[in-house]
């Protein structure tokens, strides 16, 4: 027999969490951003050891793809969009956690919750990452078939993508941050 459990959060448990997460972001944000990221891949194969939970694992993978391309040579992250993944990850890489993970059953619902809002932040920037990944892998299959013309390199093919990509990242937070007007301001902190 399997429960489902729906959990309703008004504003205001919202900015509990988003406060929680910004206090974590101010003490964590002080170190070097490679330390943030590699705190953050080990904090994702720590969650993935003990997530049983389809919903978390789905959210761990995801956040696993946000230290992915803060690494990721040629898809080459611009400023401010690096500086907000990186505050995301912040919250992962810290082991304080509201509840503790090894409290059985609800030891990841905080976790859940914080990837959950971290997710929805960063939404733009995961799908520009994930269409470029995608761009990148079909392009190489397209370009490496036997008799193929060659003209553009595969510097300026990324390049082209990639920038397209990261003026979209913008262009669909400005739109939101327009249509949900200051609400929408009070998460952009991270």
């Amino acid at each position: 027999m399997t429960l489902t459990v729906t959990l309703e959060f008004s504003e205001e448990d919202l900015d509990y969490f988003r406060s929680r997460m910004h206090r974590v972001q101010d003490r964590i944000g002080q170190r070097p951003s490679h330390e943030v990221a590699a705190a953050a891949i080990a904090a994702v194969e720590r969650l993935r050891a003990t997530a049983r939970s389809p919903f978390i694992r789905r959210r761990i993978d995801r956040v696993a793809s946000l230290a992915a391309m803060l690494d990721d040579p040629e898809w080459q992250l611009p400023e401010p969009e690096r500086s907000r993944v990186l505050d995301g990850l912040a919250y992962i890489a810290d082991t304080e956690d509201l509840v503790p993970d090894n409290v059985p059953v609800l030891g990841l619902v905080d976790d859940a919750i914080m990837l959950e809002l971290l997710l929805q932040e960063l939404q733009h920037e995961l799908d520009a990452y994930d269409e470029f990944d995608g761009f990148r892998r079909d392009e190489a299959i397209r370009r490496d078939k036997p008799g193929m013309h060659r003209p553009v390199s595969r510097e300026d093919w990324l390049a082209s993508r990639r920038e397209g990509l990261h003026a979209r990242i913008r262009e669909r937070r400005d739109r939101d941050l327009a249509r949900d007007g200051e609400a929408y301001r009070l998460i952009t902190r991270f």
